[in-house]
């Protein structure tokens, strides 16, 4: 299933900009961008751009956001309290700190360049997904709905359900086959390089495993 990194791909596309200079390095410029936006390292990021740590930071925590109402969007939960969003961003914290992927050579194209990023998927998720099921069949044989004040008050507890088996199984959390995505850094009329919308979207698709 794909998902929507509306916010990600709007963060880059107007602040993941660097000049164009003649020691412009594509493959350095891709590998800060990806630190920044999955580990929430922004060391070699700030080197490339005009960026402050707070605002590369909340780059980061807007990244991990989109994750957790994609989150939402995937078990089918309208809405959730305060204190149970932070739960699933936490846990995100966590999986995020395990992305792996190699940023390869750049390979100049015109005005542009073509960086190859090989991505190893986080598989916890997915690997959890048998015992989701068994967790939340088991659950909707035994609630009773007097003990629910609301459909918010239910969503909390599915979440929190999902959350603590997913948290449960994070010492196992693993990788999927290597996939490998062509980042395209582009050239504007200003003389600036940024990441391409769509490449974003197709690395955080499969970054982690659905």
């Amino acid at each position: 299933m794909k998902k929507m990194a509306a916010a990600v791909v709007a963060m880059v596309t107007a602040l993941a900009l660097t000049a164009c200079a003649g020691g412009f390095d594509a493959s350095k410029y891709v590998q800060g961008v990806l630190n920044n936006i999955y580990l929430g390292d922004s060391a070699a990021y700030m080197e490339m751009v005009d960026i402050t740590a707070e605002e590369a930071k909340e780059e980061y925590e807007q990244g991990v956001e989109v994750e957790a109402d994609f989150f939402l969007q995937y078990y089918g939960l309208d809405t959730v309290s305060d204190e149970v969003y932070q739960e699933i961003v936490d846990m995100y914290h966590q999986i995020y700190s395990k992305s792996k992927f190699e940023v390869k050579e750049a390979v100049k194209n015109g005005d542009d360049f073509n960086v190859e990023v090989v991505i190893s998927p986080i598989d916890v998720i997915v690997n959890s997904e048998d015992a989701i099921s068994a967790a939340v069949d088991e659950f909707i044989a035994n609630a009773n709905a007097d003990d629910y004040a609301d459909e918010q008050a239910v969503n909390d507890a599915l979440a929190k359900l999902v959350v603590d088996t997913i948290n449960g199984n994070m010492a196992n959390l693993g990788y999927q086959t290597e996939k490998s995505i062509i980042v395209k850094v582009e050239k504007d009329a200003q003389g600036y390089y940024g990441i391409s919308d769509d490449a974003i979207s197709a690395l955080d698709q499969d970054m982690i495993a659905y």
